[in-house]
């Protein structure tokens, strides 16, 4: 995750961006990243992904694209966040996490590589919907 935290900074320090939606994108990308190392590549070794960040119109936009199997993370069933702790099954939480840290999240396959795109709104009054 190191290179990926530094490529957050290098953005942050690019469009001069508030910590808050930084913060936001480092945790998103963390599960993001985590799954693609986890589940994407059925065999054993190195692999590429790769993550362009860009400010357009007050929204920061993020694309992580990988050539793992064809996954649509935003077809995961939500979680049942009213069970305990206990009752819960391991994992589900990632996608509900970046879903909810984001303005928008979209998928799509293209060609042989998945496609996330991750979008927040940079002028976004904290404790407003």
């Amino acid at each position: 995750m190191d290179p990926v935290l530094e490529f957050i900074d290098r953005v942050g320090q690019a469009y001069d961006l508030p910590p808050e939606p930084l913060t936001d994108l480092r945790i998103a990308l963390d599960e993001v990243v985590t799954n693609i190392a986890k589940y994407a590549y059925a065999e054993e070794g190195r692999h590429e992904f790769t993550i362009r960040c860009e400010v357009r119109e007050g929204r920061l936009q993020t694309v992580v694209e990988d050539g793992g199997v064809a996954f649509d993370p935003l077809n995961a069933p939500a979680p049942d966040l009213s069970l305990g702790l206990e009752q819960r099954p391991i994992g589900g939480l990632g996608v509900h996490f970046v879903k909810k840290l984001m303005s928008a999240v979209r998928y799509e396959r293209v060609g042989a590589r998945n496609r996330l795109t991750m979008e927040q709104e940079l002028n976004k009054q904290k404790g407003n919907v």
